[in-house]
C-alpha cells in the first residue's frame, strides 16, 4: 500500500518523547505518547482487534519477532481538552522505520483492518487466546471483566489502556479511537527489511489519507 508521507511520518512522531503538536483540519492537536505494557510474543502470531470477536477473525497474517517488547499509545489531546488515543503500537527495535505495509488478517477476505464494535482493541500472541472459543460463557466473562477493570484504572475521558495477565500469556489494550469503527493495522520495516513496528491507527486523519 502506497501511504502518504505525512501520514507515515506521523506514525512515528506522535510516540516522540518530547509533546508534538500537528493540525487536523482547522484543529491543533497535541500528541503525547504512554506505556502501555509490555506484550509476551512466543509465537510471533498477532491477535489484533476486538476481544468481543471471535478470536480466529482476529489474526494477522504477518509472522513478527518472538520476545518481549514495549507497547505504547499515542494520545491526541484537542483544543477542548478531550483526548482520544490515536495510535497504539508495539516497538519491536529502536530501528526507524523506512517503509510502511498494510498488515493483513487471516481469512479469505484477506482483509487490511478489521471492525471494533466494543470500543476496545487488544493485542495478544495468538497463543494466549487460543483457548476462548472453546471456553464457555462464564469462563470468558471473568477474562473480560478483569479486562474491564484493568481499564478501569486508566480511564480518563474516553481513552484507556491496560495490561492483563492471563494463564498463557499477557495482552495489551486501549480504548480505540473515538470508539466504534474499521481500523487498519501497519507493518513499519527498517532499512534491512526487518520488522521494527506494528502500528494500529484509529483513524484520526482519514478524511485525509
Amino acid at each position: 500500500m502506497l501511504m502518504d508521507q505525512s501520514i507515515a511520518e506521523l506514525f512515528e512522531l506522535a510516540f516522540d518523547e518530547e509533546d508534538i503538536i500537528v493540525e487536523l483540519a482547522d484543529e491543533e492537536l497535541l500528541f503525547t505518547n504512554q506505556p502501555a505494557g509490555n506484550l509476551q510474543l512466543s509465537s510471533g502470531q498477532i491477535l489484533a482487534g476486538d476481544p468481543s470477536r471471535a478470536t480466529d477473525a482476529l489474526q494477522l497474517t504477518t509472522t513478527v519477532p518472538t520476545g518481549e517488547f514495549p507497547v505504547e499509545v499515542a494520545i491526541a489531546e484537542f483544543a477542548e481538552g478531550e483526548e482520544i488515543i490515536g495510535y497504539f503500537r508495539i516497538k519491536f527495535s529502536d530501528n526507524d522505520p523506512q517503509h510502511w505495509e498494510s498488515a493483513t488478517y487471516v481469512g479469505d477476505n484477506a482483509n487490511a483492518s478489521t471492525l471494533v464494535e466494543s470500543g476496545i482493541f487488544i493485542l495478544a500472541d495468538a497463543n494466549v487466546l487460543s483457548d476462548l472459543p472453546t471456553i464457555d460463557g462464564e469462563e470468558r466473562e471473568v477474562i473480560m471483566n478483569k479486562l474491564s477493570d484493568a481499564l478501569d484504572v486508566t480511564y480518563e475521558d474516553d481513552r484507556a489502556w491496560a495490561q492483563i495477565v492471563l494463564e498463557s500469556g499477557n495482552l495489551v489494550a486501549c480504548s480505540s479511537g473515538d470508539g466504534a469503527g474499521a481500523y487498519s493495522t501497519y507493518i513499519g520495516r527498517d532499512e534491512q527489511g526487518k520488522i521494527c513496528r506494528l502500528l494500529v491507527d484509529f483513524a484520526l486523519f482519514e478524511e485525509d489519507e
